[in-house]
């Protein structure tokens, strides 16, 4: 068996946190015992661990008795699905064999009722990281609930067969005086005195029942003193609150002298409501032919129906908001088409997606996000009715499903209600945060019967709002949905593109405006479609960031750009640096040096031949992250240039923190260089920056003499643009080294 990749306390998180999540869903709807325990361990070790046990624990235990374990490094017991031990001094000799091990208490209302124990061979034995920490204690108290449960449906079914084998067989005979004596015996041995449920024997001849017994656990689940009932009818229990499904069943099982079963409200001497678990059961004199008694059993369930409502709630809630989410939200959306299609109403789903969200999870972190959220969630509440409905898809989606609405103006109102409530200021970690939404809105029956259809066209608007601006919203219309076939036959050729290395960089040149020779390159992207030709980035770069395949995208042209620069070389041709891209998904890798470094080491590349080209939104949305990030880089003895200076935040203070060598000056001041006098102010001000922190200035975009002339009166070391080349083939831009040589 080949042990999975193993995870120390130090090591990558995200498996594992999902291992744990997928676990903690599977206890959810657990039903066996062993499976959920056999299951879960299996789970654990996917999620990078090499060894996991689960073991219960009960008052009528006298040690933890193990109820599966699954080791790495052991074939699980072919007779025994408990797995490679028999007992939990088996795991724990196991454990003691890794290089960190864990226990944990699976803990619910203040009682430990199992352990949970884990291990790994990782050599690294620091603390379990936060987060591990806090998904392990949910998983824990959620697996406690669990075998609490378990044990109060053994303790039922052993005080049942009990009840079921103290039954009279018959009659025994003796005087009327003895067989008194022996059914009062009898029934007080039916009691179990010591049992942890409750026991109530009412009469079955007597008028509304009257309780003759009760035990002390009785008087524990209810509050009330044995002389309290003695001679009170049952039903006292119940109150007034008569109206249960489960009374009627119990009413009918008493009428027809059988047994009987139902979980109903009862309350406590105090007032206070408790879910009790009914079973009763006829008790017949010795003959067998007539019934004297009913003995009932009282099982305190609060906790598990509390339990059950708890998860029947988070199986149609958001976690984080309240809100309701996808699989409560198809329920609201079909509930409302049903009700349109009788009163001849529309129904209006709005999905929206909140702009710059992102900003404020980079910026302030995970904590302060979802606060933002749970924010928002409240302000999408109170622009809605009682009657509509408002959802959480997940991260920063949001859908409102607004019924009984006559005219699309309607929606539109309650559009303009959460863009403007949106557009207030958020108070997050003691900084006002700005954010807006993006909303599609689509309408029952105009645009689709179902809620699938909806919600995908709604979808389609909304990204229709995010391509011409955001912080809006629009209508979904019929033509919207022709561009979103488009969109996904994009993704599907652009993944096929990825396959068959159609996508291949292109090379620019960087000129020295001094002696107008070729000094450098940035590799540019560009796909080479078999069909249309050569496909321009700005129609697949945001496809690609959307998706998640710049990083496929990225690591590709790392590599095909290691690999020309070292024949470039061995070609003898000018050893100038080459530029890459780097995507802010690619800058936010935890690996993203060791993945540039085996791109160099395979091809062989002096480190100081590759240069990465980061943007200076993308350094600065985490400066004190992006800090040590870049000297790691640096340290591999790569060099690095600031692009699209002066767009962002243009933060000189992080500027002179930044380990760069090269700042290039946006294209958008170059353009009207020679025709904006501010813009020429702001290029000349970079320039002398930049020389006075030790940097290179490269002008992007250069396209006439003049702008050049421009650039070098204010000191600007290179430029590039068409003025020079436009980005060509790495054919061409050899042909341009060769030139350039002579």
């Amino acid at each position: 068996m080949t042990p999975p990749p193993t995870l120390h306390p130090g090591g990558q998180l995200d498996p594992l946190l999902t291992a744990l999540r997928r676990a903690g869903e599977l206890a959810c709807r657990a039903v066996d015992l062993g499976d959920l325990a056999r299951t879960t361990c299996e789970i654990l070790l996917q999620g990078g661990l090499t060894l996991a046990a689960l073991a219960r624990l009960a008052p009528n235990l006298p040690e933890p008795v193990l109820v599966a374990c699954r080791d790495v490094h052991a074939l699980p017991h072919a007779a025994d699905s408990r797995g490679p031990a028999d007992t939990w001094s088996d795991c724990g000799r196991l454990a003691e064999a890794r290089s960190w091990q864990r226990q944990w208490p699976c803990n619910w209302r203040g009682r430990t009722h199992g352990l949970l124990l884990i291990g790994g061979d990782e050599a690294d034995s620091a603390e379990l990281p936060p987060r591990v920490v806090d998904a392990l204690d949910t998983l824990a108290a959620t697996l406690g609930a669990v075998l609490a449960l378990h044990y109060c449906e053994e303790e039922s079914v052993r005080l049942r067969h009990a009840l079921d084998q103290g039954r009279p067989a018959g009659n025994r005979g003796g005087t009327a005086k003895e067989s008194t004596a022996e059914e009062q015996l009898r029934l007080k041995t039916r009691a179990l005195e010591s049992s942890l449920n409750g026991v109530m024997i009412t009469s079955a001849v007597l008028l509304d029942h009257p309780i003759t017994y009760v035990n002390p656990a009785f008087e524990r689940i209810t509050g009330y003193r044995a002389d309290e009932v003695i001679g009170k009818a049952g039903r006292f229990l119940v109150r007034d609150d008569l109206n249960q499904r489960g009374l009627n069943e119990i009413r009918a099982a008493l009428r027809d002298k059988r047994e009987g079963h139902a979980i109903v409200r009862n309350y406590r001497r105090d007032g206070s409501l408790f879910w009790n678990e009914l079973h009763i059961a006829p008790v017949r004199d010795e003959s067998g032919t007539h019934t004297t008694h009913f003995v009932s059993i009282i099982s305190d369930v609060t906790e598990r129906v509390r339990y059950q409502e708890q998860l029947e709630y988070q199986a149609h809630h958001d976690v984080l908001t309240g809100l309701a989410n996808r699989a409560l939200l198809a329920d609201r959306i079909g509930q409302a088409i049903a009700q349109a299609r009788r009163d001849k109403s529309q129904v209006a789903v709005l999905l929206l997606d909140l702009d710059r969200f992102k900003l404020v999870n980079d910026g302030l972190g995970h904590g302060p996000a979802d606060e933002l959220l749970k924010t928002v969630a409240t302000r999408l509440m109170a622009c809605v009715r009682d009657t509509d409905t408002v959802a959480r898809l997940g991260g920063d989606e949001f859908v409102i499903v607004v019924r009984d609405i006559r005219h699309p103006e309607d929606a539109a109102g309650v559009a303009d209600k959460v863009l403007k409530s949106l557009a207030l200021p958020f108070t997050i970690a003691d900084k006002e945060v700005f954010i807006g939404a993006s909303i599609g809105i689509s309408l029952y029956p105009r645009d689709g019967d179902h809620d699938e259809i909806l919600m995908r066209n709604a979808d389609v608007a909304m990204y229709r709002v995010k391509e011409h601006g955001r912080n809006s919203y629009r209508f979904f219309l019929p033509e919207m949905g022709g561009m979103a076939l488009d969109k996904l036959d994009m993704e599907g050729n652009l993944r096929r593109a990825l396959e068959n290395d159609e996508l291949v960089p292109y090379y620019q040149p960087k000129v020295n405006i001094a002696t107008g020779r070729i000094v450098g390159a940035e590799a540019l992207v560009r796909w080479r479609h078999p069909k249309i030709g050569v496909v321009s980035p700005n129609e697949f770069i945001p496809l690609a960031e959307e998706t998640g395949l710049i990083l496929p995208i990225g690591e590709q042209m790392l590599y095909q750009v290691c690999r020309q620069i070292r024949a470039w070389d061995e070609a003898g041709l000018p050893r100038i640096p080459v530029a890459v891209n780097i995507s802010a998904r690619q800058f936010r890798q935890d690996d993203l040096a060791q993945r540039i470094r085996r791109a160099i080491e395979e091809s062989g590349l002096d480190p100081a031949r590759l240069e990465l080209e980061l943007t200076e939104s993308m350094v600065m949305h985490d400066a004190d992250g992006a800090v040590g990030t870049l000297r790691e880089l640096r340290l591999m003895g790569l060099q690095l240039s600031l692009d699209d200076f002066g767009t962002g935040y243009s933060n000189l203070t992080y500027l002179k923190r930044f380990p760069i060598n090269t700042l290039k000056i946006d294209r958008s001041f170059v353009s009207d260089l020679t025709t904006n006098p501010d813009d020429a102010a702001i290029a000349a001000a970079v320039v002398a920056m930049s020389h006075q922190l030790g940097l290179t200035v490269v002008a992007e975009g250069v396209e006439s003499e003049e702008q050049l002339q421009l650039l070098a009166a204010n000191g600007c070391d290179q430029y590039q643009g068409f003025l020079f080349s436009r980005p060509v083939p790495a054919e061409d831009f050899e042909k341009l080294l060769r030139r350039d040589l002579e």
